[in-house]
């Protein structure tokens, strides 16, 4: 008796799923129409995109002769370790608020309003009266800039990889280019901001200990103007000469063609789905009524 019951359970909904496939494929010409309309124009309307890439050598922010005494020294495991504590440190920063408002006064936001225009990183919104000031816009520039930074660690390697995505293929050199000089200067800084630390540290005990008219505290204070010298410097050195000055531990930005084929595979399912979707509506009033009767004969 109970596999009688089973077999016409069975064969019931059989008959449910049959009349629902027997639905979509009496609307298959409309289905194929929505595929086909959803390919074409995400083909046209889903941007090219190009990223461009540098790479970043993490000896580059060790500490001098570190690479040299890691081949030597019996505690070259710490350093090692010492040095991917830094390129992680050095990553955070490239992906800082900070550092990005920093990219975005160096290019400039002239230059960055060309992408509003390109189905768009910056919404062009942010360069009319709703933004109050040039920080706001800045602080808005920068953020977009974020979002499309992609910043890879590879530990074995000791390599810091630097991505940007844009519509613009130079544009997207330039912001890369942008960001990895702008860490650049920032290591420098933190450089020169713990030589001025130190110097300051030793003027102070030379004051205290000969007074203000002895050679030596003449010559910390030289040292100290020579470090400032360099901050000024430092603070405007241009992008080019910071890369230049990296030499081969920073590779030149370039770019090429990002992949667009996840994103029409995405837009063919979900056609495929309200393609599905909609000739089922059509088709309600013949596969909902024996879905009813299948409902209510075993429930």
């Amino acid at each position: 008796m109970s596999s009688i019951l089973n077999s016409d359970h069975i064969e019931s909904s059989s008959q449910a799923l049959l009349a629902v496939l027997a639905g979509v494929w009496r609307r298959r010409v409309l289905l194929v129409a929505i595929v086909g309309i959803a390919l074409a124009l995400g083909v046209l309307l889903v941007p090219h995109r190009y990223t461009a890439e540098a790479y970043i050598r993490g000896e580059l922010f060790a500490a001098p002769g570190t690479v040299a005494k890691d081949a030597q020294s019996t505690t070259a495991g710490s350093m090692s370790l010492d040095l991917m504590r830094v390129i992680e440190t050095q990553s955070r920063l490239l992906k800082s608020h900070q550092l990005a408002r920093r990219v975005v006064e160096q290019i400039g936001l002239e230059r960055l309003r060309s992408l509003a225009s390109k189905r768009r990183l910056l919404p062009a919104s942010i360069f009319g009266s709703s933004v109050e000031t040039s920080a706001d816009e800045m602080d808005i520039a920068a953020s977009r800039l974020l979002q499309g930074l992609s910043v890879i660690n590879d530990p074995s390697s000791y390599l810091i990889t630097v991505r940007f995505s844009a519509e613009d293929p130079e544009l997207a050199e330039l912001i890369t280019q942008a960001f990895v000089a702008e860490l650049l200067r920032s290591a420098k800084l933190q450089k020169l901001v713990e030589q001025r630390s130190l110097a300051q540290g030793t003027l102070s005990i030379q004051l205290a200990k000969f007074g203000d008219k002895h050679p030596s505290v003449a010559l910390a204070k030289m040292k100290m103007a020579a470090i400032d010298e360099q901050l000024r410097e430092q603070m405007n050195e241009a992008s080019g000469a910071l890369l230049q000055a990296a030499g081969d531990n920073v590779t030149k930005p370039t770019h090429a063609p990002s992949s667009r084929l996840l994103k029409i595979v995405i837009l063919l399912f979900s056609s495929l789905a309200t393609g599905v979707g909609v000739a089922l509506f059509l088709e309600r009033g013949r596969w909902w009524a024996k879905f009813c009767n299948y409902y209510f004969e075993h429930y």
